[in-house]
C-alpha cells in the first residue's frame, strides 16, 4: 500500500499536492485541460502561426532594402593587372506601385484565414473539454455503479451465509445452495466488469487532463431549465450565431473569395519604384579605378504568357471556395443532428427520471419486505433474488439516466459553443476575432442552415403523446377520443355528466389571506429533481382532499407550493408556483373540480418550515400545502 501511495506522489509531480488532496470541481479540471492539453495547445499553435503568415503578407507594402557586397582575388592571364583585388558594395531599395492589388487580396485572405484558425481552436477546445467532461461524469457514474455492485454483493453474501447455514442443518435444499452459488458468482463478475469500466474510463480522464485520478470529485448540478424553456428552434438560430464550426466556415469561404480576387490580379502588371547606389574599386577591363554608379526609376514587369497557370489558380481558387461552402453545410448539418439528439435526450430523461426513480424506490421497498419474509420462510429464494435483481438493475438505470441527461446537457452546450463560457473558464491573451478579421461577414442562418425540426416523433408519430381530440387526455389512456371540444372530462377522457354548480365569486391572490380557512392538509407529493412532474400515486395522497371537495360544493381549495432555501429565490419561487399549478391543473383536469375553486400560488422560499438548509430542513420546506377555504357566493340578482 505504501508504494502504491508513493507512485501516485511521484505521479503529481508538478502538480500541487495540496490541491489534488482536495474535492476536484469539473470548473478546475477543464482549466487545467484547457491550460495543458496537447491537442488545445497545437491548435493554438496553428492560430499563432496564422498570425505570422499575415505579418509577412503585409511585408509587400513596405519597401525592400537590400546590400550587396562582395571582395574578390583574381588572377587572371591577360590585361595589364593579372593579378589585383576588386571590392564592390551596391545597396538598392525597391517600394511597390501597383500589383492588380495581388498583395492586398493575399493579406486579406491571411487575416481571414488566421479567423478561420482562431475558431478552429476554439472548437477545439470545445470538443476537448466535451470529451474531458464525459470522462469526469463517467467517473462519477461508475463510481456510484461500483458501489451499487459493491452492496448488491453484499447482500447475496448475506443470503449465500444463511442458506449455507440452512442447508448444514438440513431444512434448506441443495438446489437453493447452487442457485445462490451461481448469483453470488454473478454479482463477483458484476464488481469486475464496473471496476474495468472504471479504470478505462480512469485512464481516458488523465490521458486528457494530464491529472492523477483524483480521490474525491464533486458532483456536477446543472439547470436544466432554461433549456427546456426554449424550444429546438430557438436553440438552431443561437447555435448557428455561435457555433465555432460554423463560423470557421464562414469566414474560411470569405478567406477563399480573397485568393479568388489575388489570382486574377497576376493578370495585372507590377509597378515598382526601384533605387539602386554601387561602386566597384576597379573597371570593366580590370584597371584600378574606381567606379561608381547610382540608379533610380519606374520598372513595370507584365507577363504575356505563363502556359495558363494564372487561369488555371483562378480556377483552383473557386474551387477551394465551393469547398469551403460544403464545409460549411457540413457543420449545420453536424449542429443540426447534435442538438435534436440532446435536446431530445434532455426531454425525454426529465420525462423518464420520476419514473425511474419511482421503480428504484419500490424495488427497495420491495427487496426490503422480501428479505423479512424471507426470513420467516414466506418468501422462496428466487423470489429474493429477482427482487434483489431488479432493485440493482433499477437503481444502475436510474444513476445511469442521471448522468446521461447530464452529458446530453453538455453535448447541447457544445454545439452551441457555449461550453466554456457555461464553466467560466478562458484561456488568457484570447483576441476578438472582430479586431483581427479583415472585415465582419454577416450571414442570414436561415438561408445557408435552415432550423429543421424532427416533427414525426413529436406531434402524430408519437403514441405517448398523441391526443386526437385535443382534450389533454393521449389516445392511449383516452377511453372517448373523439370527445367535443371545450367540455368537462374525466381522468380517462370523457365527458362528465352535468351537475348543478354554484356560482362563485371570483378571488385575486390579494384576497386569499382574508378567505376563512377550514382546513389545512400537507400533500405528500413527490416531484422529480427541478420538475414540476409529480409521481405515479398522486390519486392516492389526494385521496383525503378530493372527499373534503366533493363532499362540500361551497369549499374552495388554494394549493400552496414552498421551496428549500437551497438555490435562488427567485427561480425557486418559480418552480414552487409551477408544481402548485400542476396539481390544480391535476384537480381540475383530471379530477373535474370546477376552476373556479381552484387557486394557486408559490411562496418559494417565504415561508419555510424549518429556517435552515440542512437535508432535514429541506425535505420539510419543499411541500405542498392545500388550504380549505370557504368561498364568497355571488349574489344572484334574479328573484326566485
Amino acid at each position: 500500500m505504501r508504494s502504491v501511495v508513493l507512485i501516485s506522489v511521484i505521479t503529481l509531480i508538478g502538480m500541487s499536492v495540496e490541491a489534488t488532496a482536495q474535492r476536484l470541481t469539473i470548473t478546475e479540471v477543464i482549466q487545467h485541460t484547457l491550460d495543458t492539453n496537447p491537442d488545445i495547445q497545437a491548435s493554438w499553435r496553428e492560430f499563432l502561426i496564422s498570425q505570422k503568415d499575415v505579418t509577412v503578407a503585409r511585408s509587400d507594402y513596405m519597401p525592400s532594402v537590400d546590400v550587396n557586397a562582395s571582395s574578390f582575388f583574381v588572377d587572371r592571364n591577360y590585361g595589364l593587372d593579372q593579378s589585383f583585388v576588386e571590392n564592390q558594395a551596391r545597396i538598392s531599395v525597391s517600394q511597390l506601385i501597383y500589383d492588380g492589388f495581388l498583395s492586398r487580396s493575399e493579406t486579406q485572405s491571411l487575416e481571414q484565414a488566421q479567423v478561420v484558425r482562431f475558431y478552429e481552436f476554439y472548437s477545439q477546445a470545445e470538443q476537448v473539454s466535451l470529451e474531458t467532461t464525459l470522462a469526469y461524469l463517467d467517473m462519477v457514474m461508475f463510481r456510484e455503479l461500483l458501489q451499487i455492485s459493491e452492496s448488491n454483493l453484499k447482500t447475496h453474501i448475506d443470503v449465500y451465509k444463511q442458506i449455507e447455514q440452512s442447508a448444514q442443518a438440513g431444512v434448506a435444499r441443495g438446489a437453493d445452495l447452487e442457485q445462490i452459488n451461481g448469483r453470488l458468482s454473478l454479482a463477483e463478475s458484476n464488481i469486475i466488469t464496473e471496476q474495468s469500466n472504471l479504470h478505462d474510463v480512469t485512464a481516458r480522464f488523465m490521458r486528457l487532463t494530464g491529472l492523477q485520478s483524483p480521490n474525491d470529485i464533486a458532483p456536477v448540478d446543472v439547470n436544466l431549465l432554461p433549456v427546456q424553456q426554449h424550444s429546438i428552434v430557438q436553440l438552431l438560430h443561437k447555435a448557428y450565431a455561435s457555433n465555432p464550426d460554423l463560423l470557421a466556415a464562414v469566414y474560411n469561404i470569405d478567406s477563399q473569395a480573397f485568393r479568388i480576387e489575388s489570382a486574377e490580379a497576376r493578370y495585372h502588371p507590377r509597378v515598382a519604384f526601384n533605387a539602386s547606389y554601387g561602386f566597384q574599386s576597379r573597371d570593366q577591363v580590370g584597371l584600378n579605378n574606381t567606379i561608381t554608379e547610382a540608379r533610380v526609376g519606374i520598372q513595370l514587369d507584365y507577363n504575356l504568357y505563363r502556359a495558363g497557370a494564372d487561369e488555371a489558380q483562378i480556377e483552383q481558387a473557386i474551387e477551394q471556395q465551393v469547398q469551403a461552402k460544403d464545409i460549411r453545410l457540413k457543420a449545420c448539418r453536424d449542429i443540426q443532428q447534435t442538438l435534436h439528439i440532446a435536446f431530445n435526450d434532455i426531454i425525454n430523461l426529465e420525462r423518464q427520471l420520476p419514473a425511474l426513480n419511482d421503480h428504484m424506490l419500490a424495488s427497495a421497498r420491495v427487496r426490503t419486505a422480501y428479505l423479512g419474509q424471507f426470513r420467516l420462510g414466506q418468501r422462496t429464494l428466487l423470489d429474493l433474488l429477482d427482487a434483489e435483481n431488479e432493485a440493482y438493475e433499477s437503481s444502475r438505470a436510474y444513476t445511469q439516466a442521471k448522468i446521461t441527461q447530464l452529458k446530453s446537457f453538455f453535448r447541447l452546450l457544445v454545439s452551441q459553443g457555449e461550453l466554456l463560457n457555461y464553466l467560466n473558464v478562458s484561456r488568457q491573451s484570447m483576441p476578438v476575432p472582430a479586431d483581427i478579421a479583415a472585415r465582419p461577414v454577416e450571414y442570414d442562418p436561415t438561408f445557408i442552415c435552415p432550423a429543421n425540426t424532427v416533427d414525426y416523433l413529436v406531434s402524430s408519430g408519437n403514441a405517448l403523446t398523441r391526443d386526437t381530440d385535443g382534450d389533454g387526455v393521449t389516445d392511449l389512456w383516452d377511453d372517448c377520443p373523439d370527445t367535443t371540444a371545450g367540455v368537462d372530462i374525466d381522468q380517462y377522457g370523457c365527458e362528465l355528466a352535468k351537475k348543478e354548480t354554484l356560482n362563485y365569486a371570483p378571488i385575486n391572490t390579494a384576497e386569499f389571506e382574508r378567505l376563512d380557512v377550514v382546513k389545512t392538509m400537507n400533500v405528500s407529493v413527490e416531484f422529480g429533481h427541478d420538475s414540476a412532474d409529480y409521481s405515479s400515486n398522486i390519486s392516492e395522497l389526494m385521496t383525503p382532499l378530493l372527499e373534503t371537495l366533493s363532499e362540500n360544493p361551497a369549499y374552495g381549495v388554494i394549493i400552496e407550493g414552498h421551496a428549500s432555501l437551497q438555490g435562488n429565490a427567485d427561480y425557486n419561487k418559480q418552480l414552487s408556483l409551477r408544481r402548485a399549478k400542476a396539481i390544480a391543473m391535476w384537480l381540475i383536469n383530471q379530477q373535474g373540480i370546477d376552476k373556479g375553486r381552484v387557486f394557486e400560488v408559490g411562496y418559494g422560499e417565504e415561508r419555510p418550515v424549518i429556517d435552515a438548509q440542512t437535508e432535514q430542513a429541506n425535505r420539510a420546506n419543499r411541500r405542498i400545502v392545500a388550504r380549505i377555504v370557504m368561498l364568497p357566493q355571488e349574489q344572484d340578482s334574479e328573484t326566485p
